[in-house]
């Protein structure tokens, strides 16, 4: 990435909900969102919707901010988009979308971000190839969940409009107020080689339709789907896809765990469990509560209590790994609301909570001390060393242990802002 195309550091962000991010290398790439922007004076009873369409790169080292401007087949501004990564890509589908003519509308678009050029392209995919009456495409649809495997995009269910088919025993559910809308249990895979698309049939006890559910891979073939939102309300259940036999397995019985959810996050440690945070519960509310899946022979949920006070509910927040070791992951969490989003006047967190899951080893404490001492140019750090190599020699120079174990520690946050 040229320096031209970004803006200057920056160390706090706006607060938003219903973001994209993935960490790739030590950066995180957060892409758009949507906030409710101060309405006028004649309108101060409506609720005004914001949505962005920036990308903001977050330097893992360095804890700060910096604004990019991306070129090629920029995607239309919107919500409730899903994505994936692998490598130095990120691919980002359907979602509600504000259209050319400023109208909403959903969609059931492909666009690929490559970090490395900062550039987006439309990957137009190849239709009319089917059967007549067999669709070649996913129907226009938000909230549905993705995972990237085998050279392929893998997306599941979404609230969208009808599907009328019954192809692979999947299923459409409309709204009870509006009878062409509604939420889906279609399974789609994008083949990023062909790019066409096909709906595997899959054996086994497919999740019912819902949206705002999580898909996590969590081995090389398998992925974990929880929650979601389907007509009857918000739901905890948990399914195992397997992507090599394309089977499903459960609901799985798995003892106490968590209550009902949506619009929450999901996501891998370093050790192949799988971290769940935030979320609605089925009140509305935002959930504070938080639980590791641990994915061994036993499934089974255990509670636990991370960052304390410092990781407070949300929703429609985004939540991220880095690998700092094999025995450690640094979590990212940014975003979401701690309301009710469907109430008007909510507010939106603009913080960066920061938490390590496992061991740090204590080189990696020592070069996150020297970062923030050249960040803020403290005399006793005159010389600015800006990559991972020499920061070892530094403190080499100084005798400094390389010990494997210490306990687990969070970082500094800052507050919530309230968006009206």
């Amino acid at each position: 990435m040229s320096e031209t195309q970004s803006s200057p550091k920056m160390s706090v962000l706006s607060g938003r909900m219903s973001h994209l991010c993935a960490v790739i290398g030590s950066h995180m790439f957060m892409i758009g969102g949507y906030h409710k922007g101060e309405p006028e004076e004649r309108f101060k009873d409506r609720d005004i919707s914001v949505h962005l369409s920036d990308i903001n790169i977050y330097s893992i080292r360095d804890a700060t901010w910096r604004k990019v401007k991306a070129r090629g087949d920029i995607p239309n501004r919107g919500s409730g988009m899903c994505m994936a990564s692998h490598k130095q890509y990120i691919y980002a589908f359907g979602g509600l979308i504000i259209n050319d003519s400023g109208q909403r509308e959903f969609s059931n678009t492909v666009h690929e971000l490559d970090t490395e050029t900062m550039t987006w392209r439309f990957l137009q995919p190849v239709v009319g190839t089917n059967s007549p009456g067999v669709p070649d495409r996913p129907s226009i649809r938000d909230k549905a969940a993705m995972v990237y495997y085998n050279g392929a995009l893998w997306v599941f269910a979404g609230w969208g409009t009808r599907i009328d088919r019954t192809q692979h025993n999947s299923r459409f559910v409309p709204d009870m107020s509006h009878e062409f809308v509604g939420w889906n249990n279609e399974l789609w895979r994008f083949d990023l080689k062909t790019m066409k698309w096909n709906s595997p049939q899959c054996s086994g006890s497919a999740p019912s339709p819902r949206a705002a559910h999580t898909l996590t891979m969590y081995s090389d073939h398998r992925a974990i789907l929880f929650g979601g939102r389907t007509r009857e309300g918000r739901v905890s259940e948990l399914y195992i896809l397997n992507l090599d036999t394309l089977t499903w397995e459960g609901p799985l019985e798995t003892g106490p765990g968590p209550e009902p959810r949506s619009l929450h996050t999901c996501t891998r440690l370093h050790d192949g469990n799988v971290l769940l945070l935030g979320g609605m519960n089925g009140n509305g509310d935002s959930v504070k509560a938080q639980w590791v899946l641990e994915t061994g022979p036993d499934v089974k949920w255990k509670r636990v209590e991370l960052c304390k006070e410092k990781l407070c509910a949300r929703t429609w927040h985004t939540t991220a790994a880095y690998t700092v070791s094999e025995n450690c992951s640094e979590l990212l969490v940014f975003g979401g609301s701690p309301d009710n989003i469907w109430m008007p006047k909510h507010k939106y967190w603009a913080n960066m909570v920061r938490f390590n899951y496992g061991v740090k080893p204590l080189y990696e404490i020592c070069l996150d001390y020297i970062s923030r001492c050249n960040e803020a140019e403290q005399p006793q750090n005159k010389e600015i060393v800006t990559d991972i190599n020499s920061r070892k020699k530094v403190l080499e120079a100084a005798s400094c242990s390389f010990i494997d174990s210490v306990p687990i520690y969070d970082m500094d946050s800052i507050g919530p802002t309230s968006a009206s």
